[in-house]
């Protein structure tokens, strides 16, 4: 065998033990079947408002790697995320903060769900939602 046969030899050997040590690479939100946001507290079809945040729950494979997206009126931003965590094999959450009144699409993988997003008025304990024409006086 030549220099170079040995050498493609030892580079497929090296590459092999590395795949074995290594396992499967993580698929990046592939296999999600399932985008929810929890719901919120307000008035008539109104959950969603902005400066409140919500639980996004995502469902896919075990050890998925998610990525959630939001987008509004169909563009992209309109909200920002906390870290995903797997709270159980499959289900992944975030924390999720509506930024921008308007549909909002939340998405990871190629699952997704619309909510409608207006005010919000946060007192700590709960969130309130109202349409974008009422205001209250503080």
């Amino acid at each position: 065998m030549n220099s170079s046969g040995s050498l493609r030899l030892g580079a497929t050997a090296c590459a092999l033990a590395a795949a074995a040590v290594l396992g499967h690479p993580a698929t990046a939100s592939a296999d999600i079947t399932d985008v929810g946001v929890s719901g919120g507290f307000g008035l008539g079809f109104i959950q969603y408002g902005v400066g409140c945040t919500y639980t996004v729950t995502a469902t896919g494979a075990p050890g998925d790697q998610v990525v959630f997206a939001d987008s509004v009126n169909g563009r992209p931003g309109g909200g920002s995320f906390g870290p995903v965590a797997e709270e159980e094999p499959g289900v992944f959450t975030a924390d999720w903060n509506p930024t921008v009144i308007g549909r909002h699409t939340v998405s990871a993988g190629g699952a997704a769900t619309e909510v409608n997003v207006q005010v919000g008025y946060d007192f700590g304990i709960i969130c309130f939602t109202l349409p974008e024409w009422v205001h209250l006086p503080f």
